[in-house]
């Protein structure tokens, strides 16, 4: 069940962006808090130069590691809801237009996030076949992980007597599924 019912409806009150928009502020954030917030800021409400500004803030705040996910699942959510109730034909006209409005911005938000990359370099490029997987999102997941599994190693060699058997096993399994960055030596560690 979706966490927005209809979430093509036209927003009457759109949730406010957070002052301090940072990913813990987010993170805070319930489920359906969240999906709204993404629901009413898929377009920017306030072209002016800071309202852009701010919306700009919010999408790259989405777009981090601790958030991207959250975010696909959300978009993911909306498209498959809206989805349904298009090809179900039960929708009037209006609403028809309505939701073909919505998912063009929802395509456009997931755009945005897969544009995430900083050098529109695929994820995982640098691992060659390793590293390349039909799903996109999968694709993207994969890289997240990986990046994360690499910089809590790149962290914990600065502290070596920190460092427990359960670091290296999760290290390891970089190794095991042949996407560890150190194997691929044009490659700086994440």
């Amino acid at each position: 069940m979706a966490l927005i019912d209809n979430p093509w409806a036209r927003v009457r009150t759109p949730a406010p962006i957070p002052g301090d928009c940072t990913v813990i502020t987010l993170q805070q954030l319930a489920d359906i808090e969240f999906a709204e917030l993404i629901r009413s800021h898929l377009v920017p409400r306030d072209t002016s130069g800071e309202g852009r500004r701010v919306w700009d803030g919010l999408w790259l705040t989405l777009k981090t590691d601790d958030l991207a996910e959250r975010t696909y699942d959300v978009l993911d959510g909306f498209l498959n809801a809206t989805e349904e109730a298009l090809d179900s034909g039960n929708l009037d006209p209006a609403a028809t237009k309505r939701a073909e409005k919505f998912r063009h911005q929802c395509e456009e938000g997931w755009q945005r996030m897969d544009d995430s990359t900083k050098d529109s370099t695929p994820p995982l490029v640098w691992a060659g076949s390793a590293g390349t997987f039909a799903d996109r999102r999968a694709q993207m997941v994969i890289a997240t992980l990986v990046g994360a599994i690499a910089r809590h190693r790149r962290r914990m060699t600065l502290t070596p007597e920190l460092i427990r058997p359960a670091d290296d096993t999760l290290w390891a399994t970089l190794s095991r599924v042949n996407l560890d960055p150190r194997d691929y030596p044009t490659t700086k560690e994440v």
